[in-house]
C-alpha cells in the first residue's frame, strides 16, 4: 500500500487539470445562472462546515471543562 499516496495524488492532479482544463465549456454549458447557483452552493456548503466546526469545538471545550 507503499504505492497508493501518490497514484492517487497523480489521479487526482489530472482529474483536477482535466477540469481546469475544460472549463470554458463547463461555464457555457451551465450558463451564467448556472454559475452563480453552484457558487452560492459551495458558499452554503462552507458556512455549513465552518458552523459544524466551531459547534464541535464548543462541545470539546465544554466536555473538557466538565466531565
Amino acid at each position: 500500500m507503499l504505492a497508493a499516496p501518490p497514484i492517487i495524488f497523480l489521479l487526482l492532479g489530472v482529474i483536477l487539470w482535466a477540469c481546469l482544463r475544460s472549463s470554458g465549456a463547463i461555464m457555457r454549458l451551465v450558463g451564467k445562472g448556472g454559475i452563480e447557483a453552484i457558487s452560492r452552493l459551495m458558499g452554503f456548503l462552507l458556512v455549513c462546515m465552518g458552523v459544524q466546526f466551531i459547534i464541535n469545538g464548543v462541545l470539546e471545550i465544554i466536555s473538557t471543562w466538565h466531565p
